[in-house]
């Protein structure tokens, strides 16, 4: 009888050791979120609008910086001679164009890097309806807290949220 209780207490522990190194092994079945540019959809109150752009899951100690070339960015029904950009949490705009139907921006944070949260704030007058803002992945360049470029990351422009 004693053999038996001993066996049942070693296979509960084995048992035990088991689930608790599974559980351990959590990141291997788990799949690692890719850093994430949103632009989320433009919000309309009246003849205003606004979009913000997120980020969410940067590496290398986040965002630090974003530059999106001429051309980068492509609207319609919005009136670009009324748009507004604001860095928000620690991101300062240095530059931004806006000609007919077409846009560029640059904007740092150059005390810290985000690697979740909304960086820019766009406002402008609406032209007609549906408006839509538009960036073209491969005019836009971001990099790190850590002073190199993030080459690996996703666009997410279909968004009704933002990055808190």
């Amino acid at each position: 009888m004693a053999a038996r209780t001993r066996l049942i207490v070693v296979a509960m522990l084995a048992l035990g050791l088991i689930l608790g190194l599974t559980a351990c092994m959590g990141g291997w079945f788990t799949h690692e979120q890719n850093a994430t540019l949103i632009v989320g959809q433009p919000a309309i109150s009246g003849n205003r609008g606004e979009v913000l752009i997120s980020v969410t899951n940067m590496p290398n100690q986040g965002l630090a910086s974003i530059a999106i070339d001429d051309q980068g960015i492509t609207t319609t029904n919005i009136d670009l001679t009324s748009v507004q950009v604001e860095g928000l949490n620690g991101f300062t705009l240095l530059a931004s164009e806006f000609v007919g139907t077409h846009g560029r921006l640059t904007a740092i944070n150059s005390t810290s890097g985000s690697v979740g949260g909304t960086i820019i704030k766009i406002t402008f007058e609406v032209t007609g309806a549906n408006p839509t803002f538009t960036l073209d992945k491969t005019k836009v360049s971001i990099g790190s807290a850590l002073n190199t470029l993030i080459t690996t990351w996703d666009l997410n422009t279909n968004a009704n949220y933002y990055a808190k």
